[in-house]
C-alpha cells in the first residue's frame, strides 16, 4: 500500500507532537535538500515551527510546511548514525 501525502503529513505532526512533549531534538530533511536539526517549538495545522541549532544548518527559528518535509527523526550525537 502506497503512503499519501496527506497521510505522510499526518504521521508527522504525531511524530513531531510526540518529540515536543518528550523535549527531544530532531533532524529534518526538505524537499530542496535542506536540513535542519532543531528542537521543535510549535506544532501547527499548517506548519511546523522549529528553532535550528546546529552551524551546520540555518541556525535560527525556521517554519516549515509540513508538505515540504521529507524525514524527521531524532537527533543523534555526531558520533551517532542518524540513519
Amino acid at each position: 500500500m502506497t503512503e499519501t501525502v496527506k497521510d505522510k503529513i499526518e504521521r508527522y505532526k504525531l511524530l513531531a507532537e510526540d518529540f515536543l512533549k518528550t523535549n527531544t531534538r530532531v533532524a529534518i530533511w526538505d524537499i530542496y535538500g535542506e536540513y535542519y536539526f532543531a528542537d521543535i517549538l510549535l506544532v501547527g495545522d499548517d506548519l511546523l515551527t522549529i528553532y535550528a541549532f546546529s552551524p551546520i544548518s540555518k541556525v535560527g527559528k525556521h517554519y516549515l510546511r509540513w508538505a515540504v518535509i521529507e524525514r524527521i527523526v531524532e537527533y543523534r550525537q555526531k558520533e551517532e548514525s542518524i540513519e
